[in-house]
């Protein structure tokens, strides 16, 4: 979701502008051109932390943006001597930030949070929301390995990194794969995140036409390739619903406990189902009642949607 912000920084600088962050995030970012190099840095010790910014301290960059609320990203700037860092004063990093920008006391979405960076620097944005690419090159290698995998297919995103909460229950989605089946003749591809191999397979024992479904890992890479080449994707409230919906793929999202204030921005491709109950939004990672802002969204619910969708795309 900082795309829009990187594209309207690329649109309005004119100097080299280099990244720093986890060596797979490059990949959701190929094919964009919203930066000259990336620098990646993935272990947290302090050894490599300190060896890598004073490596890059020779490069004299004159701005540095701490995207991340932390304080060890502000941190790695102002190790690197950097004249102006440019970033939310949050946990205590308010005396490494040279600019700081002015908090919303309301809650305000992730991409707006994000762009209200570039309006202070006082440069025009350019996107609204997200948009990636798939690169050649990307696609090529995804042929490479999963030779296999037959279209049309619905990938499903049964798991969420931030916690159960979010997971819509395993045989709803196990009976909507089957009504997917049934009815359309779709392949049924779920793509599990770390730890979430183990859910994606209970949810493929409960799929009658299992030679029609299966369980596939992939890195960042080829998961955008595949989310990319989907019919429609249906997608507990986690990380690749944006990147389906970023690629303008139809995507289905089975909203519960958070507010979905955080994560909303204008996207015609997107739909996202939740329930008015009591409790929500709740943002806890485990439910300690009986989850019913997701047990209430049906698969009936979800397959008629979805059967909308497939008739305007044909």
């Amino acid at each position: 979701m900082a795309v829009p912000f990187l594209h309207a920084l690329r649109q309005n600088s004119y100097g080299e502008i280099w990244a720093v962050g986890k060596e797979s995030a490059i990949h959701l970012y190929n094919g964009l051109n919203l930066f000259d190099r990336f620098v990646p840095i993935d272990n947290k010790g302090l050894s490599l932390f300190f060896d890598t910014t004073n490596k890059l301290k020779k490069v004299g960059f004159a701005r540095a943006i701490a995207l991340p609320h932390s304080f060890r990203s502000a941190l790695f700037f102002y190790n690197l001597r950097v004249g102006e860092i440019i970033g939310y004063a949050r946990n205590k990093r308010g005396f490494m930030i040279n600019l700081k920008v002015e908090e919303n006391v309301e809650l305000e979405p992730t991409v707006e949070h994000y762009l209200k960076i570039i309006d202070s620097m006082g440069a025009m944005r350019s996107l609204n929301a997200p948009l990636l690419t798939v690169t050649e090159d990307e696609e090529g290698k995804f042929d490479e390995q999963f030779v296999d995998m037959a279209r049309p297919y619905c990938v499903m995103i049964v798991g969420a990194q931030y916690g159960p909460s979010k997971c819509w229950p395993v045989e709803y989605f196990s009976e909507l794969a089957n009504m997917i089946i049934d009815t359309y003749g779709m392949n049924i591809y779920m793509l599990p995140g770390r730890n979430e191999q183990e859910l994606a397979q209970k949810v493929h024992e409960g799929i009658t036409l299992k030679d029609r479904a299966s369980v596939r890992s992939m890195n960042i890479r080829d998961m955008k390739v595949c989310l990319s080449r989907a019919s429609l994707v249906v997608s507990n409230d986690t990380g690749p619903r944006h990147i389906s919906a970023a690629l303008s793929v139809p995507t289905i999202v089975l909203a519960g406990p958070m507010d979905e204030r955080y994560t909303a921005y204008p996207s015609k491709c997107t739909r996202v189902l939740s329930k008015t109950v009591a409790c929500r939004p709740c943002n806890k990672k485990h439910c300690d009642s009986g989850h019913e802002c997701m047990r209430a969204i049906k698969p009936q619910e979800v397959a008629r949607i979805l059967g909308d969708i497939i008739e305007k795309n044909t």
